[in-house]
């Protein structure tokens, strides 16, 4: 049995090629007559079935198919095709299939894949293999009949599918930036290589570009800056209008050298040919870098294509600009700029659409140029003087300085027998009032647009050369023929750029001036950035903050995570942990302490610190990120750039889930763990409880003061008054004050009130006319007790002193037992900084590296959206220094294009034909 198998396909499985390769040899044996053992057969039908569902997905890259061709053999009565399939549909994760989890969509050149084969010439029904693949992949037929596998997902699996698929286009398009982007760095490249090579000086010289193409360039920025800034652009461009059928596309189209409109209609948006004389006949349009070879077939129906899309785009969506850009060479081409103007927007005002207006505006906008070239076909076998082009042209352009007329389809005036002085007359002015620069008769077609340009011209040709119309002297021989209109066409352009290029420059520097004093009025210690620089420049700035992260010090690491963390667990250790523990007696102590210690050790603590560390690393992220606020030299132009990048990293950022387990693991070892406690450590935890005892005392003092409102000299002094909750709060403290808790001595009530000593209280106070709840009395209570019982701990910590270094506290457990409540906060400080310590070491080895990647995944998301950059960054500077940037960069351009006219003369721009085409 031969086997034809391509090799990219195997390539692409993505599976070791062993099978590939037992598989090929087991069928040149059975081909060479060599017996093929039954289990031999099942196990190569089986293996190479699951190597081609296994890569079912990515079998439609393959360019051929595989051809397996051989002796007839029936192998179905050796293998049973639902074992097998139901086998491998229960052994996913053994053929790759574990990357399908969910339910996902057969390609549908992958199912024609399994259609194809021509299965029967080995012995298989296709039948029964369709139905093995559909059943290994648990294969659904949706509406469409295309097949669909379902796994044994849910619709969150559709979700997470979705959620790829779309990260994946978006990948994509990053790529397809970074792709142009080395494009335009390796044309720059190339460039400096071909200057080295030449001899030239990389600063001092560019590479030598057509001027067609530099104009054209210059008409593009000068557009955007109108569109942006409002900008005035003044330089010539041939606008070219006609009346319905008079032959304007078929003109163009002879100009071009190819037919590139649609055949089934007008452009109805203003189109702009830049024409380049060159060796080849190509075309691009100016926001792509595709170039379309004229000269083939398919490059031509492409273009077709793609011109007819861009056309319909421009007309319907107003978020694109109303004018396709298109550049063409080719050998024997007039360097020109042409434009296609409809007409009809500009007269019929009837429409009343967004996308009509615009259009409507961007043709207007073109007709008022001053230095803009009018090119009006006027169609010779109908009457003039009816045009509403010709009356167009007239109100745009009255003096005729800068028109030029151009009689089509003189031979049907000509077969017609019509009047032959009609020619004469419109060129005369006697039967239209026109004025223009110039006149000339063309013939751009004759009958069917699909006629090839050349065999237009040698119609055009001929007829000018036997024609009695002209030959009487209506025109002169060089205002015949659509070459000689485009040599005389191409002079009057250059013409009007060499005079127009000064004027514009001139305008450029005083607009420039402009700005430049504006700038130095309100921003003059400010650089001159655009949007862009800016945004390349916070990016760098961000992304050496997060570097600088890691040259922190551990030890500020440890010291602000360990003062942040016992700042969030104060609260819960007086309230949980030391309160209740020590209320009791001091055996109580010891035993309710390491309990509760050992809850808090395994439950809160590990959390909260994951937490607190979080939320140090952003704090210290941030104040980088907006360093040298206080300088007076401060830019903050960044601010909410810098704060929206930190806000979204650590949105995306999530610690390891591991940290928390191995934290918790950590603690509880060391709670459970005996200690040694030196006189440091014990001198350090009384200064630790001593100061933590005061600050609580204090929180809690503030807390009952707010409670019983002002005081009497609060009253007279600061005319502050007492609310009834305020009298109902004293009146409750003077009772439990009086009736449960004793002014002097030690402090032996619990924590909670009984339900005898709160009805006493009520009662007690019912009797003088205070009405209170139970829950207000407890509330009361509880901040009395605390206030009392830190009162206490505090004097009692006073008196325990400093122990020093030559003490051995470990042989003095009556001493560990009378300060038992100075043992437990040793023990909290202690899993505190354990904490710290293990919480910095994760900070360190992994989450700063994650966070900076992090970082850069956000500031890539952020460069694929120039809008939401547009909008962190939208100072009013920014317009200002990007129309200088662009004025200047315009100016720089239209500075080189007049040096290169005046040092070598428009005339060797003209391009196309140096002799004129004369009958």
């Amino acid at each position: 049995m031969s086997a034809q198998i391509n090799g990219r396909l195997f390539g692409r499985l993505g599976i070791t090629r062993r099978i590939t390769r037992q598989g090929l040899q087991r069928l040149e044996e059975q081909r060479n007559g060599l017996p093929m053992r039954r289990s031999v057969r099942g196990s190569l039908v089986a293996q190479m079935t699951g190597v081609l569902c296994a890569s079912a997905v990515g079998l439609h890259s393959a360019s051929n198919h595989c051809q397996i061709t051989g002796t007839q053999e029936d192998v179905r009565s050796t293998v049973s095709w639902g074992k097998v399939a139901r086998g491998m549909r229960d052994r996913r994760q053994r053929i790759g299939l574990e990357l399908f989890n969910g339910p996902f969509v057969l390609p549908e050149k992958s199912y024609d894949f399994f259609r194809c084969l021509r299965w029967r010439e080995i012995g298989i029904d296709k039948r029964s293999m369709l139905g093995f693949v559909r059943t290994a992949f648990c294969e659904s037929e949706s509406a469409e009949g295309r097949p669909h596998l379902t796994g044994d997902g849910d619709t969150g699996l559709q979700e997470r599918l979705a959620a790829v698929q779309a990260s994946i286009v978006e990948e994509q398009v990053h790529y397809q930036q970074r792709i142009f982007k080395l494009e335009k760095e390796n044309q720059e490249l190339r460039r400096q290589i071909v200057l080295r090579q030449e001899g030239h000086d990389l600063k001092s010289r560019k590479l030598r570009r057509n001027p067609i193409e530099m104009f054209s360039e210059i008409l593009d920025d000068l557009g955007n800056l109108h569109a942006e800034f409002g900008t005035q652009a003044m330089l010539p461009q041939v606008l070219v209008v006609a009346d319905p059928n008079a032959g304007k596309s078929s003109l163009l189209e002879v100009l071009l050298h190819t037919r590139i409109f649609p055949r089934d209609g007008k452009a109805q948006v203003p189109v702009k040919f830049t024409v380049c004389d060159g060796p080849y006949h190509l075309a691009q349009f100016n926001d792509s870098d595709r170039e379309f070879d004229l000269e083939n077939p398919v490059d031509l129906e492409e273009l077709r294509k793609q011109f007819e899309i861009r056309l319909k785009t421009a007309l319907t969506d107003s978020s694109v600009s109303p004018l396709v850009s298109l550049t063409i060479w080719g050998p024997g081409l007039s360097n020109i700029v042409l434009v296609d103007v409809p007409v009809a927007p500009v007269i019929e005002h009837e429409q009343t659409t967004s996308s009509s207006e615009r259009i409507r505006e961007a043709c207007q906008s073109l007709l008022q140029n001053s230095q803009a070239l009018i090119l009006c076909l006027i169609d010779s076998s109908r009457d003039s003087e009816y045009s509403k082009t010709v009356e167009l042209v007239k109100d745009f352009d009255p003096d005729g300085r800068r028109s030029i007329f151009v009689l089509t389809k003189t031979d049907l005036v000509e077969t017609s027998l019509a009047n032959p002085d009609k020619i004469r007359r419109v060129t005369d002015g006697s039967l239209l009032p026109l004025k223009a620069i110039g006149y000339y008769a063309a013939l751009p077609g004759r009958g069917p647009r699909s006629e090839p340009v050349e065999d237009v011209e040698k119609f055009e040709e001929n007829y000018f050369r036997t024609s009695k119309l002209f030959s009487s002297g209506a025109l002169k021989p060089e205002q015949l023929s659509t070459k000689n209109m485009s040599r005389g066409l191409a002079e009057t352009f250059w013409h009007f750029v060499r005079n127009s290029l000064r004027y514009q420059i001139d305008s450029l520097k005083a607009r420039k001036a402009a700005l430049e004093k504006n700038w130095k009025s309100n921003f003059n210690k400010a650089r001159v950035l655009d949007r862009d620089e800016l945004y390349e420049t916070g990016r760098m700035q961000l992304l050496d903050d997060a570097v600088r992260l890691t040259s922190v010090p551990q030890s500020v690491w440890e010291n602000e995570i360990e003062d942040r963390l016992w700042t969030a667990m104060a609260d819960y250790v007086f309230d949980n942990i030391y309160v209740p523990a020590a209320a009791g007696s001091k055996d109580d102590l010891k035993v309710v302490g390491n309990i509760r210690l050992k809850d808090w050790a395994g439950t809160l603590l590990p959390i909260k610190g994951v937490e607190v560390a979080n939320q140090t690393l952003y704090d210290r992220f941030k104040t980088l990120a907006s360093r040298n606020s206080s300088a007076k030299d401060k830019d903050s132009i960044y601010d909410n750039f810098k704060q929206t990048v930190v806000d979204e990293a650590f949105k995306l950022h999530q610690w390891d889930a591991r940290a928390k387990e191995s934290l918790r693991v950590m603690l509880l070892s060391s709670a459970e763990a005996p200690y040694i406690i030196t006189p440091d450590d014990w001198n350090g935890a009384v200064r630790f409880m001593e100061q933590a005892c005061a600050e609580r005392l204090a929180a809690v003092q503030k807390i009952i003061g707010d409670m019983l409102g002002p005081s009497s000299w609060e009253k007279w002094m600061l005319f502050r008054r007492q609310t009834l909750e305020h009298r109902n709060r004293r009146a409750v403290v003077d009772k439990l004050e009086k009736l449960i808790m004793p002014t002097e001595g030690e402090l032996t009530h619990g924590t909670d009130l009984s339900k005898d000593e709160i009805n006493v209280v009520q009662k007690t106070l019912e009797s003088q006319g205070v009405k209170v709840d139970p829950a207000f009395i407890r509330d009361t209570w509880r901040y009395l007790f605390l206030s009392r019982f830190l009162e206490q701990a505090v004097s009692r910590i006073g008196m325990c002193g400093e122990v020093s270094d030559s003490e051995d506290l470990n042989a003095q457990p009556s001493f560990k037992n009378d300060y038992s409540d100075v043992d437990l906060f040793y023990r909290i400080k202690r899993m505190i900084r354990i904490s710290s310590v293990a919480l910095r070491q994760q900070l360190t080895a992994a989450e700063l590296g994650r966070l900076e990647g992090e970082v850069k995944q956000i500031l890539d998301g952020l460069e694929r959206n120039p809008a939401r950059i547009k909008e962190y960054f939208n100072h009013p500077r920014i317009g200002l220094a990007e129309e200088l940037k662009k004025i200047t960069n315009v100016q720089e351009k239209l500075e080189d294009l007049a040096k290169l006219i005046e040092d070598e003369g428009t005339g060797s721009f003209y391009g196309g034909s140096r002799n004129d085409d004369s009958s």
